[in-house]
């Protein structure tokens, strides 16, 4: 019972019993709070989103949607470049795995959320000024070997944190892979040309026509600078090893892109081509083939069916859509004509799914076929070219020989991106570039200011089960869908293929997210407690408090959290940051125990915290 505020004449009070010597009144309320009784208590603990967990570059995905639904693009934007430095490029050429691990998949559909991270990067070149300002300049220089994902990550992050970045790229242009690997009807120009100004707005030197090992040494690099990051990609093709690989009209995939993307030379495709492989680069060839005046073409993989290939689904969807054919369970073990491919030559085959000297078996002993094409695109996969490189720099997979940080033994050099990754069982994404580079920046930070390397902690509590939450609050919604160019259009123009959000469908579905295991200010427990013990100082993230003294632990908060990041904590388990308190009707220690005292005055720390 509590007395407090109440006025009780002397003749009435009574010493409580069992205490000696007797509290006074206004010590009463602090001695017998309401809360007595409690043996479970309510907890504000975020867990962590499927979403930001899969995404490669660890954005705050959870964060920047709740924003964009409130309204406040600017702080979306802002909060997202904290991660990733041109959300305008990735909202377009992302393969979204935070969309495949988004819980909303599991009720209706996933959101859209590379849609939405498409929008505020629009939203950030639009811009007059970026948010992003260089840190406060070190007197440190560095270097980095290419200006792909991974390289230009890398030397965002370290002009972030104040160092003086030199970007040397051997091609004529800026961009690597999302400028010489990625057709304009997905990733315009001009919207990668302005996330490029932007770095160098941030102060980063960007040298291109300058190629290591050519025209920069090894030693140069160690003596003109304090660090050196190796972001140099996987640039050359890989062959099939067919008989007659080297005739005329035999193009690869990726030279193929770049020479588009990069204007050095002109493509010109004959009325049938085929492309050879399964993947995501094939697909792009194969559409473009299209795009360059091709009439008839052909994807020929080893895969026996659409559900083996590598490649995106949704991708794979659109260029059937665009007219290329599919011929599965093929393998091209020679080129035919007399000095240019005039057919190829084709035996039944089956791919075995793995990653070994021999994934693919090929039937010989069936009757070969004789396909006619005009060009054949050759696009199996890439890998790196590093004679430049020392010898003890490089592993056995021909990729740079890094520890798990990054770095190349105890020198200050690290790599980044798919130079390292290939092989390693890591998707060779442009976000996972990304987020490789965005880690390795840090870590090399760290060795130039002397702290030691120490491995990411990685989050255990992802929120990945939908009895987690209160389901009750989330009404199902169709996702919003990006609208897309026809067909037939797609085929002869270079615009881009998917449109983008207006500011509505953008709020819309942002409005989706079902903030797993994150604190979204919905108010419910504000509201629902019977008492009330819960406070805050304004509606917002992370704000609401708990007053446990007054807190009885009927649980009607934990129950009507629809993210799920209030959950009931027995009262025994807590053994840091509480204060055990023991009154006379206490039947064990710490029966009664309450937050630590500094937590106790409202606006001093997140409930999060607590």
């Amino acid at each position: 019972m509590s007395t407090k505020g109440t006025h009780i004449p002397d003749w009435l009070t009574v010493p409580f019993a069992g205490i000696t010597p007797a509290p006074s009144q206004e010590k009463g309320q602090d001695l017998f709070p309401t809360g007595n009784w409690r043996s479970i208590r309510p907890v504000y603990r975020d867990k962590l989103p499927p979403c930001n967990n899969a995404c490669g570059t660890n954005e705050k995905i959870q964060g920047y949607l709740d924003l964009v639904k409130r309204g406040k693009y600017l702080d979306a934007y802002a909060l997202i470049k904290e991660d990733m430095p041109f959300p305008s490029v990735t909202g377009r050429v992302c393969y979204h795995p935070c969309e495949q691990a988004c819980n909303r998949g599991q009720y209706d559909e996933a959101i859209s959320i590379r849609a939405v991270e498409r929008f505020l990067g629009d939203l950030g070149q639009a811009l007059a000024r970026d948010v992003v300002k260089p840190g406060k300049p070190n007197g440190k220089k560095v270097a980095v070997v290419g200006s792909g994902p991974a390289g230009h990550s890398a030397a965002y992050q370290l002009a972030r944190l104040g160092y003086k970045v030199t970007i040397l790229e051997k091609s004529p242009k800026a961009g690597g892979l999302n400028r010489g690997g990625i057709p304009d009807w997905v990733l315009p120009q001009h919207v990668l040309d302005r996330e490029i100004e932007r770095l160098v707005e941030l102060g980063v030197t960007i040298k291109t026509n300058v190629e290591v090992g050519k025209d920069v040494t090894w030693n140069d690099l160690k003596q003109n600078y304090d660090a050196c990051v190796l972001a140099v990609g996987l640039t050359e093709p890989n062959s099939v090893r067919a008989e007659g690989e080297n005739k005329d009209g035999v193009l690869y995939g990726l030279p193929f892109l770049r020479d588009i993307g990069m204007g050095t030379s002109k493509v010109r495709l004959g009325a049938r081509v085929a492309v050879i492989g399964g993947g995501n680069t094939a697909i792009d060839c194969a559409r473009e083939a299209l795009r360059q005046g091709a009439v008839e073409v052909t994807m020929i993989t080893v895969e026996s069916n659409p559900q083996e290939m590598p490649c995106v689904p949704e991708d794979l969807h659109d260029m059937l859509e665009e007219g290329v054919e599919l011929l599965h369970g093929r393998a091209m073990t020679a080129v035919l004509g007399n000095g240019r491919v005039e057919a190829l030559q084709l035996y039944p085959a089956r791919f075995s799914g793995a990653i070994n000297a021999s994934p693919i078996t090929v039937n010989r002993e069936a009757p070969a076929e004789r396909f006619a094409v005009d060009n054949v695109i050759i696009a199996v996969g890439q890998h790196a070219s590093l004679t430049w490189l020392p010898k003890e720099c490089k592993n056995e997979r021909g990729t740079i020989k890094v520890d798990r940080f990054g770095r190349l033994g105890d020198t200050n050099f690290f790599a980044a991106g798919d130079i390292v990754q290939l092989g390693s069982g890591q998707p060779l994404m442009v976000v996972n570039a990304v987020g490789d580079g965005k880690r390795v920046a840090f870590n090399l930070d760290k060795v130039l200011r002397g702290e030691p390397l120490e491995p990411r902690k990685v989050p255990v509590d992802v929120i990945m089960d939908l009895n987690r939450m209160n389901m009750t609050y989330f009404p199902h919604f169709p996702r919003v869908r990006q609208a897309m160019l026809p067909p037939v259009r797609r085929r002869k123009t270079q615009e881009e293929v998917i449109q983008p959000f207006t500011e509505e469908q953008a709020v819309e579905e942002a409005s989706r997210c079902f903030s797993c295991g994150t604190c979204n200010a919905c108010d419910n427990c504000y509201l629902v407690c019977p008492e009330p013990c819960i406070v805050r100082s304004a509606r917002s993230n992370g704000l609401y408090k708990i007053l446990v003294n007054y807190c009885k632990g009927c649980r009607v908060c934990i129950e009507e959290c629809p993210t799920g990041c209030l959950e009931g904590v027995p009262e025994l388990d807590f053994d840091t940051g509480v204060v055990r308190m023991d009154t006379a009707f206490a039947i064990s220690p710490g029966l009664h125990g309450r937050q630590a005292q500094e937590m106790l005055n409202l606006g001093s720390r997140p409930a999060k915290e607590i």
